[in-house]
């Protein structure tokens, strides 16, 4: 079985370059080109690797553009794999693959189907792992072909769970190399009486509530971190994106979002029922000067 590639991301990346060390036949690999990535988080240039292991590739905008379906009828394959594209593939490319299309989603399926898996792993302390799966019409609900889960461990930020879980997705790639090149994949159905389903996210949802507990603003840095836009809090039209923190015990005022200490490159921040220590933020502008005592907006948390 040869298979067709398509993606925009890191696990794009480790699927082709796990299909690629196995000895399967990849016929053309797709990809989103860089101009049109600025809304892609964790994004990657499929084409650099293409190039390397000998695949004809193909950048796009949208996978509905006629280029696309045009290159993958001038090298047909067996089987499409849609590996962290944020785009719905027409059922036109999809029904040019006898063997069908599988996906990829790093939940512990048919838990967390839907947008922004990873943040809302981090957000509600959920479960992880690798999924490849068939694709059917409704969203990361087909027949799971492998699924491994993944750790998630107490202080994870989402750049070290994509990291894990590309690591775990590499290896499952791997052990099904003899079931693909057999044309001989598993099919286990979802048990869809126990599927939950994860809502989209957008980068305003990254805005800190001072007055949520530590450990809430604590879980929504990390989730919202690096790749993705950030957590932030403003102060009059000035932004201050913190992209690593960590929970701190300190003598409290009682209003939160109050700076608590000043340091070279941290500040300590009033929750509702502690602080929190920067040791990573970002200003969108000229840093502003923060004395002990300046107080951040924050508005409640629906």
């Amino acid at each position: 079985m040869n298979i067709c590639l398509m993606g925009s991301v890191s696990s794009s990346w480790t699927a082709l370059n796990a299909l690629s060390g196995a000895g399967i036949e990849v016929t053309a690999v797709l990809g989103v080109r860089p101009d049109k990535a600025k809304r892609v988080s964790d994004y990657r240039d499929l084409e650099p690797l293409a190039h390397e292991v000998g695949v004809p590739y193909l950048g796009f905008g949208r996978v509905a553009e006629r280029e696309v379906a045009a290159f993958i009828e001038e090298r047909p394959a067996d089987m499409l794999w849609v590996i962290g594209l944020s785009q719905l593939v027409p059922a036109r490319i999809l029904d040019r693959f006898p063997a069908g299309g599988v996906g990829f989603h790093p939940t512990l399926l048919p838990m967390g189907r839907g947008r922004a898996p990873v943040a809302w792993t981090l957000l509600l302390g959920a479960r992880a792992a690798v999924n490849l799966f068939y694709l059917t019409d409704d969203v990361d609900a087909g027949d799971i072909i492998i699924q491994r889960e993944v750790p998630v461990l107490p202080d994870d930020y989402a750049e070290d769970l994509i990291d894990r879980t590309n690591t775990v997705l590499h290896q499952c790639v791997s052990d099904l190399a003899p079931h693909i090149l057999a044309g001989n994949l598993p099919r286990n159905p979802q048990d869809h009486s126990k599927a939950t389903h994860y809502e989209k996210r957008t980068p305003e949802d990254g805005l800190i509530c001072w007055a949520d507990p530590t450990d809430r603003i604590y879980r929504l840095v990390r989730a919202a971190g690096r790749p993705y836009p950030g957590a932030f809090t403003r102060l009059g039209d000035r932004r201050l994106t913190i992209w690593r923190a960590h929970p701190e015990g300190f003598a409290r005022t009682g209003i939160p979002g109050t700076v608590l200490a000043v340091e070279k490159d941290s500040l300590v921040i009033e929750t509702a029922d502690g602080a929190l220590r920067t040791t990573d933020a970002e200003w969108n502008t000229e840093p502003l000067p923060v004395a002990v005592g300046t107080t951040f907006d924050w508005e409640p948390t629906p």
